[in-house]
């Protein structure tokens, strides 16, 4: 179970080797999980309304955000 989001969760993508889970939400964070023991990775701030969308880039290393606050964030992946 993915603990730490406050409020609702919009979004979910997991990563191409699917070892990496991200997530967006209404506290207007996206989170990295690990996929395989729910460990939360990082914390994304940056947007100033709910995170509505998120996916990661073909090769893993880089993320996308989309949010009502009407941004859309791109985010290295370490």
């Amino acid at each position: 179970m993915l603990k730490g989001h406050r409020g609702i969760v919009f979004a979910l993508a997991f990563s191409p080797d699917g070892k990496k889970v991200v997530t967006g939400g209404d506290d207007n964070t996206a989170r990295i999980w690990d996929a395989g023991t729910g460990k939360s990775l990082a914390v994304l701030e940056g947007h100033t309304d709910s995170v509505r969308c998120v996916s990661f880039a073909p090769d893993g290393a880089t993320l996308v955000t989309g949010s009502a606050d009407k941004s859309v964030k791109l985010w290295k992946v370490d």
